[in-house]
């Protein structure tokens, strides 16, 4: 008995740390028509997600191709990213975005530079953002985002505004409720353990 209730007990011990170990924190902002998530995943891992790609507004509108985008207090800076949906993935070059493209200014600053363009077709935009070496560890502020829109399918030719942001802390995601079967298992555990202490307590009585 004392074995199963052991059993039990570490079983939904581990499904609660597991859990608890895949909670992703989320870092979003919107800006005309564009809404910027970062989530991260791991320490050595985050997604990049841009909403609306497809329908930006202000001096965005119009917008054919995303250029180049830059991140500054990530804690990483040998990095990669790859889309999502397809495509090679593109190394980061140290340092910030300007009007013309990645330009290695900007202490901090890491810069992706996608050659051809990404096409803004999609209402998605979607990039795995992997740490080669080092870990995330971002800003209290959250990481300040560049990013460069363009009507040219291999030139950094800005169109509206350079956007240059944080983008700020909105929520943890996953991990902070247990998952049904860990209550079940978290339920059954105690249930053995309390049929154990009124057996004992029965044969004390009889004793």
């Amino acid at each position: 008995m004392k074995k199963l209730i052991g059993a039990a007990c570490a079983t939904a011990a581990l499904f609660l740390s597991a859990s608890v170990a895949n909670a992703a924190t989320v870092y979003q902002t919107t800006f005309q028509g564009a809404t910027f998530t970062v989530t991260q995943n791991s320490d050595t891992n985050i997604t990049f997600d841009i909403a609306g790609a497809n329908a930006l507004s202000g001096n965005w509108a119009g917008a054919q191709f995303l250029g180049a985008f830059s991140f500054k207090g990530l804690g990483a800076s040998d990095l990669t990213a790859t889309p999502a949906g397809g495509g090679a993935g593109v190394d980061a070059i140290s340092g910030g975005l300007a009007a013309g493209g990645c330009n290695g200014n900007g202490a901090g600053f890491v810069c992706f530079d996608f050659s051809p363009n990404v096409a803004a077709n999609v209402s998605n935009l979607t990039f795995d953002i992997t740490a080669n070496s080092g870990t995330f560890n971002f800003a209290e502020s959250g990481p300040h985002l560049k990013i460069l829109w363009t009507n040219n399918g291999t030139q950094d030719q800005k169109i509206g505004d350079l956007f240059s942001q944080d983008i700020p802390f909105s929520h943890v995601t996953g991990g902070a409720v247990p998952e049904p079967a860990t209550w079940a298992m978290m339920i059954t555990g105690f249930g053995l353990a309390g049929a154990a202490i009124r057996r004992r307590r029965g044969a004390l009585a009889v004793a």
